[in-house]
């Protein structure tokens, strides 16, 4: 996989490309992010592992913060008893469609693209399986009401707004990932220093193929 970042005078785009077909990341012009797959096949699947590690760690690091809910801070606004309030209410009460976009049995983040109407709104599911991270776009049947320019043979995107959002304010950690993506490096750069872990991965992934 090859991470490639584009900066212009608008936006700063970070391309996650794989074979044939690529992710897309970007900030638009109206301030919401929005992720995109192309493809020349009928595959709409990413998959990201250990042996990219920095990028697996953000992954990683998302899955963590939507699950504990890590929207606060122990501070002069809150204690630590009213935080764990706070979180049993998206819990139980499902603020925020809060059960929705997270299903712990299962390790699976959803979003529903905020572009549309939620039951013609194009899917975006993340699912954490053992050791990677599968990320899968799709699409919902076509409805006569409702616009359809999101989605076309071989491409689909999602909107994270920044106001607005159905599950806001799980959005921000989104955009926060999106940021860091900034500082990752390119994985194919001949300069690269893998970390320890890429080096642990690299040799589970020798020893299984040698068997």
């Amino acid at each position: 996989m090859k991470i490639i970042q584009q900066e212009d005078a608008i936006t700063y785009n970070i391309i996650l490309k794989e074979d044939n077909k690529y992710i897309g990341i970007y900030y638009g012009g109206n301030g919401d992010l929005y992720w995109f797959i192309r493809t020349n096949n009928e595959d709409y699947s990413f998959t990201i592992t250990q042996e990219n590690s920095k990028l697996y760690e953000l992954f990683e690091q998302l899955f963590i913060d939507i699950d504990n809910i890590n929207l606060y801070t122990e501070d002069e606004f809150y204690t630590k008893e009213e935080i764990e309030e706070n979180k049993k209410k998206y819990r139980e009460q499902n603020y925020s469609n809060y059960n929705e976009l997270y299903n712990k049995e299962t390790n699976t983040i959803t979003w529903y693209s905020d572009e549309t109407a939620h039951d013609a709104a194009n899917i975006l599911k993340i699912v954490k399986d053992k050791d990677e991270f599968i990320i899968n776009f799709s699409i919902q049947p076509d409805k006569d009401e409702y616009d359809t320019d999101f989605h076309s043979k071989g491409y689909i995107s999602i909107r994270f707004r920044n106001s607005g959002s159905s599950y806001k304010p799980f959005n921000i950690f989104f955009m926060r990932m999106y940021n860091d993506m900034k500082s990752v490096d390119d994985v194919n750069d001949h300069g690269h220093q893998i970390t320890i872990n890429e080096y642990l991965y690299n040799k589970s992934r020798v020893k299984k193929l040698t068997k």
